[in-house]
């Protein structure tokens, strides 16, 4: 192949030091802070259940809010045997199944977790937590169908069976990852299976995901964004994104420490491309500065102007473009992810 053995072993300990960096600087951590925040909504939660008013309603949004926030910094990590353990589908999926929410509500069902864990992954976790705390038009109708409304306790019961649910699952997902952690780290080689590839095609379908499902779902679908858009009820669809983003440009970077070594150390001092490391970040921060300059929310252009939103959706395909095509051409990555893939 004519490398070297020190150019070989050069890109070895590139991958490792990727690799390593990732798990102990970002995903561990995540986990950790994951899990601390469904444990404060759990408690907010029955606080505003012993005793719901606007004051309790309006700490248990924030508690929600601050621990669906930090899962989309999160949700792009979902590779090997956490992806196929569906776990991530289990903490969040859009659209939620309203009329199935609903008519579980409305029966004489004893809702608990363990009938959320019966049920699909789109009637639980933190977009049924958003539908049943921002569906309603005002904070006093959400009160209403909570306290005075009919199945008011049921609602409730709905509600705090949810946010147990997201506790139990963010503690399971950081088992799966602890118990994997060695064998992430220790898998260099090339090919699909390595780490290297996975952590790759990862941010290539977190950015697919956010072009595809996020954006492209509202822009081809005007008529229905509440079905389209996430995040719609609360309008944290922007924002969202931009977690999204900024996790994934970090997860290029490496830049979870001073001194971390990630994807871009890989590209500039393992294959010599400072050339394609600089387009890649000119390209994620023209794609966070044009979200984080936008004032509007996203469901006010997809309830008034969809085409603004293929100004977004374009800047964030200029970056799949790089990394899917030239960055996987140089580091030898094969993308698994295809445009169909629905993920």
């Amino acid at each position: 192949s004519g490398v070297t053995e020190e150019e070989s072993t050069s890109v070895e300990e590139g991958r490792s030091l990727q690799i390593e960096n990732l798990y102990d600087n970002q995903i561990a951590l995540l986990q950790v802070g994951h899990i601390s925040l469904t444990e404060q909504l759990v408690v907010s939660a029955n606080e505003f259940k012993a005793e719901p008013t606007e004051t309790t309603l309006s700490a248990l949004k924030n508690s929600w809010s601050e621990a669906f926030m930090w899962w989309m910094q999160m949700e792009i990590y979902n590779i090997g045997v956490v992806r196929n353990s569906f776990i991530h589908s289990q903490i969040h999926e859009w659209p939620v199944n309203q009329s199935f929410v609903e008519e579980s509500i409305a029966t004489e069902t004893n809702i608990n977790e363990d009938f959320i864990v019966s049920v699909g992954s789109s009637s639980k976790g933190y977009g049924v937590m958003e539908y049943l705390l921002y569906g309603s038009s005002t904070d006093t109708e959400v009160l209403a169908a909570m306290t005075t409304g009919e199945n008011a306790e049921n609602r409730l019961n709905y509600l705090l069976a949810v946010a147990n649910n997201l506790q139990t699952n963010a503690e399971n997902l950081q088992e799966l990852w602890s118990a994997t952690e060695s064998s992430f780290k220790e898998r260099l080689e090339s090919g699909v299976n390595g780490s290297q590839n996975l952590t790759v095609n990862a941010v290539i379908a977190g950015l697919e995901t956010i072009k595809i499902t996020k954006l492209e779902q509202v822009i081809n679908n005007p008529a229905s964004p509440e079905l389209r858009l996430e995040a719609y009820y609360s309008e944290y669809s922007k924002e969202a994104i931009l977690a999204n983003l900024e996790a994934l440009r970090d997860t290029y970077t490496g830049d979870f420490t001073d001194d971390g070594f990630g994807m871009e150390e890989y590209l500039v001092e393992v294959l010599d491309r400072p050339d394609l490391n600089a387009g890649i970040l000119m390209a994620f921060e023209n794609a966070i500065t044009l979200f984080y300059e936008t004032e509007e929310s996203l469901r006010s252009f997809a309830e008034n102007d969809a085409d603004k939103i293929v100004v977004l959706r374009d800047a964030v395909t200029e970056i799949i473009a790089l990394l899917k095509n030239d960055y996987s051409s140089a580091a030898s990555i094969v993308v698994t992810f295809n445009d169909n893939d629905g993920d």
